[in-house]
């Protein structure tokens, strides 16, 4: 189970109209606080936004779930959506094209997602509903999200986001066949050529499931 989104934060349009392109690397990718990768994951993505808020893209991670499917590969997110100033509605369909390869479930890992946020000032409330199956889970899952974002100066930031995951879906990955809280606490700057960096704690409330530091670093650019 894994995704192009970290934490509780949900997808935005660009800012900007045009086609941008985004690479980065990370020391874990956790995905709602699980482990995906069992160790450093390359990541990137491109997308596209119209004047009009409308927007497309496609995001790719390798993983390795856990290291429990070794070779499991790749994962690919495709993902539309429209976004205003304070809102963003879309949805996501997660492809692993390489889950034919090894023990997977069945139902298919593959899952598609419905979200949305709305934002005021610094705080962000948003949302996703899986309506069929969830990562190889034959049941419906949801979540909903708060997140937080200040400036501490001009190009860094103070983030936290908590996520509440139910739904029999998110329960089948928990040991006690619960719902979960999920969170993250960093820092993380931008440069204006592009360049990113981040560090920050991420964690959910399972038993035994101790916080983990994640250090990660990108490069965005417009084509």
């Amino acid at each position: 189970m894994s995704a192009a989104i970290v934490g509780a934060t949900v997808f935005s349009g660009s800012a900007l109209a045009g086609t941008s392109v985004n690479l980065s690397v990370t020391s874990d990718y956790l995905f709602r606080g699980l482990p995906q990768s069992g160790g450093a994951a390359v990541q990137g993505g491109i997308d596209y936004a119209a004047d009009s808020g409308f927007y497309v893209g496609a995001w790719a991670s390798t993983i390795g779930f856990g290291g429990d499917a070794g070779g499991a590969g790749s994962e690919v997110d495709f993902y539309a959506g429209f976004a205003g100033e304070n809102f963003d509605l879309g949805a996501i369909y997660y492809l692993y094209s390489e889950e034919d390869e090894v023990d997977m479930p069945d139902p298919s890992y593959n899952t598609i997602e419905l979200y949305g946020s709305f934002s005021v000032g610094m705080v962000t409330i948003g949302g996703y509903f899986a309506p069929d199956t969830y990562f190889g889970v034959d049941e419906s899952a949801y979540g909903v999200n708060l997140g937080f974002s200040a400036p501490i100066s001009e190009m860094a930031s103070f983030d936290f986001s908590l996520q509440h995951n139910g739904g029999e879906g998110n329960e089948a990955f928990t040991p006690d066949g619960d719902a979960y809280l999920d969170y993250s606490v960093g820092i993380s700057a931008e440069s204006e050529s592009g360049l990113s960096v981040g560090l920050a704690f991420v964690g959910t409330d399972i038993d035994d499931d101790d916080p983990k530091l994640i250090v990660s670093g990108g490069y965005a650019f417009d084509i």
